[in-house]
């Protein structure tokens, strides 16, 4: 079944661009009052999502990320164990002058960047233009298959305040809300 904006009724209003949340403190909370919720959501997409889920987050997604600034949040490149292949290890590792076994050793543990990425300098990453493709891509919601990848898109909604937004509106978008979850500000 396709989505059709017309069929469906929102509980929620679209956020203006004053509502929407960049606090991380505050995603952070929003994200653990609402866990319970985001997982009955996730159930809920498993089973109903429409055949055009992967435009629609793609849409979303497209919209917070021109509405939010990452580079004034770096939230994941401060928080995150990511995974990077060899080639971009070897990049990162030559960038800041170190031998590969030096750079895991320093960084590195069971074949994962621990936190916060050595290439970040405050909130902003010194290697931004060559960033490794799993940076490029985060939050992940414009890869195809979202409802197979719903478990690490809960996890990002705590951590980014893209995927958190764009999560939030899509509750309201397809319609999936019940009185009982209103947001409290």
């Amino acid at each position: 079944m396709a989505y059709d904006p017309e069929m469906i009724q929102p509980k929620r209003k679209q956020p203006a661009a004053s509502e929407i949340e960049t606090d991380l403190s505050r995603i952070q909370r929003f994200s653990q009052e609402h866990d319970d919720e985001n997982w009955e959501f996730r159930s809920w997409l498993k089973q109903n999502a429409p055949d055009n889920i992967d435009g629609i987050v793609e849409a979303l997604s497209q919209k917070y990320f021109s509405l939010i600034d990452c580079t004034q949040c770096a939230n994941c490149c401060r928080s995150l164990q990511t995974e990077f292949k060899k080639s971009e290890l070897h990049a990162i590792a030559k960038t800041l002058g170190q031998s590969m076994e030096a750079f895991e050793k320093q960084f590195m543990s069971e074949g994962m960047v621990n936190p916060p990425c050595p290439m970040l300098d405050g909130k902003l990453c010194t290697i931004y233009e060559n960033r490794p493709e799993v940076c490029r891509s985060f939050p992940h919601l414009e890869q195809p298959g979202f409802t197979t990848r719903l478990i690490g898109v809960i996890d990002n909604v705590a951590i980014c305040p893209i995927a958190f937004n764009a999560f939030e509106e899509l509750k309201t978008k397809l319609g999936w809300l019940q009185g009982r979850h209103n947001r409290q500000h």
